[in-house]
């Protein structure tokens, strides 16, 4: 009989997972399940969902992952510590993945444990997953698929399977989602169809385009309590905080549309510009008047030193021809246009969603300039 071969668990993955066990207990003694504010509106839907098997209007399809979690853990009695339980098990799979992909994009293996627990002692970004809320699935989710989009090194029906049916888990998880296809498709044409002729970069190019603002017209018009003209009529910087009572705006029918979009911006230049300094402050700026000071400075200390260091960390890894930088710089950039398009977050959470990313960017500034071009 052959000797039961004994298990190894590395020793950086096992500080980790201690860590992270640590971080997840205390958020969660300290939270508890989270059911009342954002989540109700999930859990009530969940309801309305088993009992007609169907969504109460139509935009609540782009956040169906979430609702349909529910849904069966109210469907099968198995209580809503349940969806905390999938929520850690994915975060816990994210926190994996994501040190995997320091380890190819940092090179140093201590960078990519500093960087996975400066992940893990995030607490506005790691606390959402004791809430039934969609930032929990979606956050490890952006985690997972971004992990393994930059670390394939060729594309082939698997790998090309997997990113669709992922971008699609993403967009039905919520509403922004849709913005890490216009990404991932920058990130594959320059990474993997560089030799391709111009005219056929020019017909994908062009196709892609179309495919994606057309879905993006759909969805803006999906219906429910989506109002992409009420953040400029408002004149909302955070959402849902009016700054002013009523403000005349020129607008056409079809403003929930790119077309009514379109026309606000050319008609309304100095509003829309001015609206859109204040929420790039709001944006990058994560501090609140409605916070207190200590948590003001927990914020600037913790986050701030990341976007001077990414600064040097981007310079770096340009230098090293590092085609990761695409999709990172992409979908950072993708966020911070939608936010001026509609309005920054009460919490933090669109900034929270690529700020990952920003850990791996400004961690890179302790890299080495002459690393030749990095195949992922």
């Amino acid at each position: 009989m052959k000797p039961i071969k004994r298990i190894s668990i590395p020793k950086q993955y096992l500080i980790l997972l201690i860590v992270w066990a640590i971080i997840q207990s205390w958020l969660l003694l300290k939270n508890g399940i989270v059911t009342n504010l954002e989540a109700t509106k999930y859990i009530n839907e969940a309801n309305h969902f088993l009992e007609t098997r169907d969504f109460s209007a139509p935009n609540f399809y782009l956040y169906s992952t979430q609702i349909l979690l529910i849904a069966a853990a109210i469907k099968i009695k198995a209580g809503f510590i349940s969806v905390v339980i999938i929520q850690w098990i994915l975060n816990l799979l994210a926190t994996f993945m994501l040190y995997k992909l320091a380890l190819i994009f940092l090179k140093k293996e201590w960078l990519a444990f500093l960087a996975t627990a400066i992940f893990i002692i995030d607490i506005p970004y790691q606390h959402y997953n004791s809430y039934l809320y969609t930032e929990s699935i979606f956050y490890s989710l952006t985690i997972i698929f971004s992990s393994y989009l930059l670390r394939i090194k060729k594309l082939n029906i698997d790998t090309i399977s997997f990113i669709a049916i992922m971008l699609l888990l993403l967009s039905i998880t919520r509403p922004t989602g849709i913005l890490f296809f216009t990404a991932t498709a920058i990130y594959l044409f320059f990474r993997f169809l560089y030799r391709i002729t111009f005219i056929y970069k020019t017909l994908i190019t062009v196709g892609t385009l179309i495919i994606f603002l057309a879905v993006i017209d759909q969805m803006l018009q999906t219906g429910g309590n989506f109002n992409f003209m009420l953040p400029f009529e408002k004149e909302n910087i955070i959402c849902g905080v009016n700054t002013t009572s009523e403000v005349s705006i020129k607008t056409i029918h079809e403003s929930n549309s790119l077309k009514g979009i379109v026309y606000y911006i050319a008609n309304n230049e100095e509003q829309f510009f001015r609206l859109a300094r204040l929420k790039t402050i709001a944006f990058f700026g994560f501090t609140r008047d409605y916070y207190s000071s200590a948590h003001n400075w927990f914020l600037i200390l913790f986050y701030y030193p990341f976007y001077l260091l990414s600064i040097v960390g981007i310079w770096k890894k340009i230098k090293q021809k590092d085609k990761s930088l695409l999709f990172m710089i992409s979908i950072i950039i993708l966020y911070w246009i939608t936010t001026l398009l509609t309005c920054d977050d009460w919490h933090n959470r669109f900034i929270l969603t690529v700020f990952p990313f920003f850990f791996l960017t400004g961690l890179a500034a302790f890299t080495r300039n002459n690393i030749k071009e990095v195949e992922n």
